[in-house]
């Protein structure tokens, strides 16, 4: 033995399945694999468009596209471990850095098969995970050769990789793969195509009525002369289209409103910032190694990045939360918003009723007895007065009474099962960036559901429920409605039964959809329409 004998060595199978760990849900898993076809073809010599398919079967997800396909270079670059992006050596800026993305599947799935053609050869290999954990065990480098069923097969296949990833023993979600698609494929512009069985992922910008532009050469240099864009919507944002795209060179790396969070008017707020900077390597990195969309907050270059656009989005967030003050306290204003609050009051009547018969429900679930529901209504309240809806229904259907008076953390192992999920989606959200301060805090008080006018521009809809505030917000831009009010002008009466139409429907169908999430009606989606219009019609009756 001498020191020649000694040397760095790694268990490659435990670093497949721990880099696993990285990719956390369903979305995260697929979008890896879209994007390694999409940046196969982005300013490759190949000039054609990247189209990629992404089907969902019963135990089955398959990614498919016409990307350059690999070769017997190419596999051995995409199954080396941390091995450097060949794209990236080549000086193109795409997604991957690391080539971590083969671990992907083992995060989801018990089998990840992949079939490449390039330049009429086909490789196909198949991996599973109990393989890997048999590797693992051993300590030693895989052969790909015992997990090859084509090598440089002959075929008339064009170009491209198909991915299977199978025996799921995670539950898919292809709401939430579509909704993750739509946000980042914008990054791409028209360069890419992707489908989600037959739907068509398209990134919409939202309609926005002020757009403010902010440089960074003079006060953050070390950024580089880069412009920030905050837009303010016509209409509020659903959550994850709200916030500053924080991109580099395309390529979109967080979404944040850096501490101004939760904050009024903020769901108004959405732009972006595209900083090749922090594509470059430095010697505190710039990103997470996660999959989890966020920059890593001890950087110096993202302290700087975050302390530039924190103070331009409250700026802005302020001029809006001036300007609507404004508007409010004209007489006309005055005028509907009383009508609108008979509307948000009814609908107040009726939650307190509705959250008593849940109740009831899950006390027949639980203990096989028909329970004595009793409303809760706590005097503690926040903004709006209220819990968000979703979070009471949560608390509700997972019979947790105490997320609801305030009374601290669940102690039930059955509780901490039942909220797990809920847990994981709070954590996330205090990853914001506290620039400024802190956000807005819910407090522990029953919903509080509120009914307001808003000018938000004639192409959006006619009204949208803002859940997330307990806001039934009715756009006063909309042909019909701007219609109605202009007939009804001299008769109040009108109007105000068309307000309550619109309020109550956005309401009924957002707490249906509420209920669809929570599978309240498990599987059959005739029973939460039906639900949404008994809703409606409950309502009517309403004196």
């Amino acid at each position: 033995m001498s020191q020649d004998n000694l040397y760095f060595k790694t268990n490659t199978a435990k670093s497949i399945l721990d880099g696993a760990h990285l990719f956390k849900h369903t979305h995260l898993v697929i979008w890896e694999y879209v994007t390694n076809e999409i940046d196969s073809l982005i300013d490759s010599s190949i000039k054609r468009k990247p189209i990629i398919h992404v089907n969902f079967d019963k135990d089955k997800i398959t990614i498919s596209g016409n990307g350059t396909g690999m070769d017997h270079e190419a596999l051995q670059s995409f199954f080396t471990m941390h091995g450097e992006n060949q794209a990236r050596k080549k000086g193109r800026r795409v997604r991957g850095k690391n080539g971590t993305g083969k671990s992907a599947a083992f995060a989801i799935a018990n089998k990840f098969d992949m079939s490449t053609t390039k330049n009429k050869k086909n490789f196909s290999i198949q991996l599973t995970k109990r393989e890997l954990e048999k590797h693992k065990k051993k300590g030693e480098d895989i052969a790909l050769k015992d997990y090859i069923s084509n090598y440089a097969k002959k075929t008339n296949e064009l170009d491209g990789t198909k991915i299977e990833i199978s025996e799921l023993f995670v539950k898919s979600n292809k709401k939430e793969t579509i909704d993750y698609i739509e946000k980042h494929i914008g990054s791409y512009g028209k360069e890419a195509e992707v489908w989600v069985d037959q739907h068509l992922c398209q990134y919409k910008e939202p309609i926005s009525v002020k757009t403010y532009k902010f440089n960074t050469e003079k006060t953050h240099p070390e950024l580089g002369n880069i412009n920030l864009i905050i837009k303010v919507a016509a209409e509020p944002l659903e959550k994850d289209k709200i916030g500053i795209r924080i991109n580099s060179n395309s390529v979109l790396m967080e979404e944040t409103l850096c501490g101004s969070e939760g904050r009024e008017m903020s769901e108004f707020i959405f732009g972006e910032i595209d900083c090749p900077q922090l594509d470059y390597d430095s010697k505190v990195a710039n990103s997470t190694v996660a999959r989890d969309m966020s920059l890593s907050a001890s950087s110096p270059l993202v302290k700087s990045l975050y302390s530039f656009i924190g103070p331009k989005v409250e700026e802005v967030r302020k001029i809006i939360v001036e300007n609507n003050k404004q508007e409010k306290q004209s007489e006309e204003a005055k005028k509907l918003q009383k009508i609108a609050d008979v509307a948000a009051e009814k609908i107040n009547n009726h939650f307190e009723q509705y959250k008593d018969k849940i109740r009831m429900q899950v006390n027949r679930i639980s203990n096989g007895k028909v329970g004595i529901a009793k409303a809760f209504n706590s005097e503690i309240e926040n903004q709006n007065g209220s819990l968000t809806v979703g979070d009471e229904l949560d608390a509700i259907i997972n019979n947790d009474y105490k997320a609801l008076n305030g009374s601290g953390k669940k102690n039930s192992k059955s509780n901490k099962k039942n909220n797990s999920n809920i847990e994981e989606k709070k954590d996330e959200n205090k990853r914001a960036k506290r620039v400024n301060g802190n956000g807005k805090n819910k407090s522990s008080g029953g919903s509080r559901f509120l009914v307001e006018y808003r000018k938000n521009d004639a192409d959006n809809p006619r009204a949208k429920f803002d859940r997330d505030n307990n806001i039934v917000y009715i756009n006063l831009d909309h042909p019909y409605v701007a219609e109605i009010r202009k007939e009804s002008k001299d008769n109040d009466l009108l109007f105000k039964k068309i307000t309550y139409d619109i309020a109550f429907t956005e309401y009924a169908f957002g707490l249906s959809y509420l209920l669809l999430e929570k599978k309240w009606f498990k599987e059959n989606t005739d029973e939460y329409l039906a639900e949404a219009l008994k809703i409606i019609n409950d309502l009517s009756n309403i004196k």
